[in-house]
């Protein structure tokens, strides 16, 4: 019969092995090499030569720190080993296996269990291998590291009773470290999964805050870098970075000056004399975010300057560097990993709405370039038009015909001088009544026109927009009719925006051309068609333009010009 003796001095040699284990798990969640690899899903085999040769070693020192007995060791071996095979998968646990094994069979102290202990390691990190991706999905880790572990030794303990000898040897040994080193090995190994997963937590933790601080500020300077990259944008910006970040100073630049240098030194980081520093001109010149962690490597040459470390991260615009953003701290080497990666995530989202600002500006200059071609398509209709007008006049009232083509001269004036993409709701009547005079000394006492506009109305639209229902009112609706007719133009507030439309008191349309159920037919018309595709590229599909019309009922033509419209 074995003494409690030896049995407590194993379970304190293990403990010790596992707090050493343990400790040196806390040096290793520090290794950016190490935990990349181990926490990465998607690594190369040749990533994993770094943490197969680290946990083989603590493999091997398990060996050494075991307590002998009976021609044997009671040890930890299989502890990084197991933990290995369950972080890094099948590749790390079985050849730091092969390591720790190897060792354990090789050494001087082999014993008659030296190939069953070789054995079962290599075994014991296949099996923790092989568990990974269930390790992984499991909910409760530590747990399942603990299960596994406990399993994997009494599948050390089988393997020294199949292959030890003699058998009876095995059978007593066996009998005496099953209890210790199942229960402490598998506790200490969810130990160290305990301490590995809280750090991770941690550092995911950590990430989180840093992202939910970048996207609070990414929301508040949207709009600011939608207007594009200026000194009045930076410098709004740049308080909101300071302020959000608790930073001594935020600065920002163009690829030539500093457009803004918020917090301290702002008294020489500011104004014309103010030139980029060594450090700001590598960060333009390559791209790549650059860290300074001295007051010498900032490169201010201002002597009482409180500015001690910083990172400066490139704008990027299609692969183009046209900036910087600069996070200042008043201690030196104060910049650490978080900082870093917060300020290339600043960066990023900066570049994307200075992006966002250009497609913004080409979006407006191809709106505008539209409406210029839309309009060119109304100009020469209306002025077709009325030449026919005047020449139906030149024969029988000279005169006339001539005191009209001043009208249509000084018409075309105006129209020709404005280089405005829109116009106010006075102007655009000032156009028609120029317009109407020319029709009304045509059509004498048979055109009446009646204005109604709501007082203190005003509204923006595109040139020449009312213009073309009203010729259509004269043409289409008076001029048929031998009596003659009336044209009503009215604008009026809405519900929601203004409504602007042109009555004719003529015959209506009996074929519905240019009526809403023939909306296909309308658009062969140049001027409703025109009227259509501008209201949509000025307003949005908010806006809508409605013909109404009847046989005997006359035509209204009305255009909804949404909220926002309004000056």
């Amino acid at each position: 019969m074995h003494s409690d003796r030896l049995i407590i001095q194993i379970v304190i040699a293990l403990i010790q092995q596992t707090g050493l284990n343990i400790i040196v798990a806390l040096l290793l969640s520090r290794l950016p090499m190490f935990t990349r690899v181990i926490r990465s899903r998607n690594r190369h085999n040749r990533d994993l030569v770094f943490p197969v040769l680290i946990l083989g070693l603590l493999g091997m020192v398990g060996t050494y720190t075991g307590v002998p007995i009976q021609g044997a060791l009671a040890n930890a071996r299989m502890v990084p080993v197991f933990v290995g095979g369950l972080l890094g998968g099948p590749v790390v646990g079985i050849f730091s296996g092969l390591i720790a094994g190897l060792h354990r069979w090789g050494i001087d102290i082999g014993g008659f269990t030296a190939v069953s202990c070789m054995l079962s390691t290599i075994a014991e990190g296949a099996l923790a291998g092989f568990l990974s991706d269930r390790f992984y999905s499991s909910r409760r880790k530590p747990l399942y590291a603990m299960a596994g572990a406990a399993a994997a030794e009494l599948m050390q303990m089988a393997i020294i009773l199949l292959t030890a000898k003699p058998f009876a040897d095995a059978l007593d040994l066996v009998q005496v470290i099953i209890g210790p080193m199942v229960v402490a090995n598998s506790i200490g190994c969810a130990l160290i999964i305990l301490v590995f997963e809280n750090l991770f937590s941690e550092g995911e933790r950590r990430a989180a805050r840093q992202s939910h601080q970048v996207l609070k500020i990414a929301d508040q300077t949207l709009a600011l870098f939608r207007r594009g990259l200026t000194p009045e944008t930076a410098a709004e910006a740049a308080e909101i970075i300071r302020r959000e970040m608790s930073l001594i100073a935020v600065a920002i630049t163009d690829r030539d000056r500093i457009l803004v240098h918020c917090g301290r030194g702002d008294d020489h980081h500011n104004g014309s004399s103010a030139s980029l520093t060594k450090l700001t001109l590598e960060a333009l010149s390559s791209g790549q975010l650059r860290t300074a962690m001295t007051r010498q490597e900032i490169g201010c040459s201002h002597k009482d300057c409180a500015l001690k470390s910083a990172v400066i991260a490139p704008l990027m615009r299609d692969d183009e560097c046209i900036g910087t953003l600069k996070l200042y701290k008043g201690e030196e080497d104060a910049i650490n990993q978080a900082d870093v990666e917060t300020a290339r995530g600043l960066a990023v989202l900066i570049s994307s709405q200075l992006e966002l600002s250009r497609l913004d500006e080409q979006k407006m200059l191809l709106r505008r370039a539209q409406m210029r071609a839309l309009q060119a398509q109304i100009n020469p209709h209306f002025l077709f038009n009325a030449i026919n007008t005047i020449v139906s006049l030149v024969r029988t009232d000279p005169a006339k015909g001539r005191e009209l083509l001043i009208h249509l001269a000084t018409f075309y004036r105006n129209n020709l001088q404005s280089v405005e993409s829109e116009v106010s709701l006075e102007t655009e009547i000032k156009h028609i009544k120029a317009y109407l005079e020319i029709e009304q000394a045509r059509f004498g006492e048979r055109l009446e026109v009646i204005y109604e506009i709501q007082e203190g109305l005003q509204i923006v639209m595109p040139p020449l927009l009312l213009q073309p229902l009203v010729e259509n009112a004269v043409i289409h609706g008076i001029q048929p009719c031998p009596e003659g007719g009336r044209v009503t133009i009215r604008a009026a507030s809405a519900e929601g925006g203004t409504v602007l439309s042109v009555h004719d008191s003529g015959a209506g349309i009996p074929d519905k051309e240019f009526c809403d159920d023939q909306e296909e037919k309308a658009e062969l018309h140049v001027g409703v068609s025109n009227i259509r595709q501008r209201l949509l590229n000025f307003y949005g599909p908010s806006a809508s333009f409605r013909i109404e019309c009847g046989e005997g009922e006359g035509t209204t033509a009305s255009i909804f010009i949404p909220s926002g419209g309004e000056v």
